[in-house]
């Protein structure tokens, strides 16, 4: 596999922006009280001291040609303390190919020779919506989560019916099972679509920066799986392997009836560039396909402002590139977009949580974390439920 080499400019400029987004002053507050303080001395240590209990990561996709893949698995044993990449090659005859899973990997996977076509952005009529805040590879906290409010079955089957999904970025970084849950997404997407539903990924800022080549949060597994394997993690979803393949045509904004869906948030700032969803979604996968094309500069000033939806987090807090945002503000965007809400996740807080008399719904509840609730948000018409992992549901006022 070919080592990536660094866009230094694009790299550089990315880490400016989160760390001028994320407010650190009040993140590092937050750290110091113990809510993440565990996680960071974790990634504070060496790597390669790291011996994990026995996984299996995969499988990863690599489209040599047209009609070639080669597949890795990659198996780590913690009485020896060692990395296998267990490899095969798949030569596909038709348009596509089912795959069955190898190395005790049960599950199945579909190989389509055409790249994904972007999906739509807009969808009307919808009856019931769930929504899902950031995972942060928190992958079995997700699925029980799921299981528990009837979304899908323990054996991962869509009960939802006609009914949208909406996960709101962030699948990943910080947690160890990243790889499983962007398969369990797309696998619950294709059995949505075969029952009239839809389950819906857009992008977060964390998606943003691996397929940019940017792993500074990257679990530990990941940081040990790449240094030990001499690649880069953003190999394994770079623009010809098939996770990156559908990572790479997903929007970054989603309207479903009148509701609005995104990561960080719509600052004021998409107002006055007059910026469409449809020309957001365009932007951002332009992004990911032509990087090096564009000076950081280029990125910064078209893309990747400020107040940009992936990085966003005016809804909560200002920074030094701009104020928390006015009502009036708010409504601005509203109209702009004709809506009723947004929904977002990026920014942390204890539990789902409507700002603005209910004009905005924050929903990034940390998974994997004992002080907090893990929690969804399930939208029926105009009524607002958070949906806990023992299956009862609190109405929101």
């Amino acid at each position: 596999m070919k080592i990536f080499i660094k866009m230094k400019g694009l790299v550089l400029f990315l880490s400016l922006l989160m760390l001028v987004s994320c407010a650190q002053a009040q993140r590092e507050k937050r750290l110091s009280s113990g809510a993440f303080s565990s996680y960071d001395k974790i990634f504070s240590g060496d790597v390669n001291k790291i011996n994990l209990p026995d996984y299996l990561d995969g499988p990863h996709f690599f489209w040599l040609e047209n009609n070639k893949v080669k597949v890795w698995y990659v198996s780590h044993k913690h009485s020896e303390n060692t990395m296998e990449v267990k490899e095969k090659i798949i030569n596909v005859k038709k348009d596509s190919v089912r795959f069955k899973g190898l190395f005790g990997d049960k599950n199945r996977y579909w190989l389509k020779k055409q790249k994904p076509e972007p999906s739509r952005s807009e969808y009307p009529e919808v009856d019931s919506i769930m929504v899902v805040g950031d995972v942060h590879g928190e992958f079995d906290i997700m699925k029980k989560l799921l299981v528990a409010n009837k979304i899908v079955s323990a054996k991962g089957d869509w009960l939802f019916g006609k009914n949208h999904l909406v996960f709101v970025g962030d699948i990943f970084d910080r947690g160890d099972q990243v790889t499983e849950a962007l398969y369990f997404i797309r696998r619950i997407s294709r059995l949505a679509r075969e029952k009239g539903g839809r389950v819906h990924l857009i992008l977060g800022n964390h998606e943003v920066m691996v397929l940019m080549n940017d792993s500074r949060y990257i679990a530990p597994k990941y940081r040990n799986l790449s240094k030990r394997l001499l690649t880069n993690y953003y190999n394994f979803f770079a623009e010809n392997t098939d996770l990156g393949r559908w990572l790479r045509s997903l929007n970054a904004v989603l309207k479903i009836n009148d509701k609005l869906f995104v990561h960080g948030g719509l600052s004021y700032d998409v107002v006055e560039k007059k910026l469409s969803i449809s020309q957001i979604n365009e932007d951002i996968r332009y992004s990911l396909h032509n990087a090096r094309s564009m000076s950081a500069a280029e990125l910064k000033k078209k893309i990747y402002f400020p107040g940009n939806p992936l990085w966003y987090r005016g809804y909560m807090m200002e920074s030094r590139s701009y104020s928390k945002i006015k009502e009036s503000e708010v409504d601005e965007v509203l109209k702009y977009y004709n809506v009723k809400q947004i929904m977002f996740g990026h920014t942390e807080l204890d539990e789902i949580s409507f700002l603005f008399q209910k004009k905005l719904c924050a929903l990034n509840v940390p998974m994997g974390y004992v002080q907090f609730r893990p929690q969804i948000l399930l939208i029926v018409d105009d009524q607002f439920y958070r949906c806990l992992l023992n299956g009862e549901k609190e109405y929101i006022k």
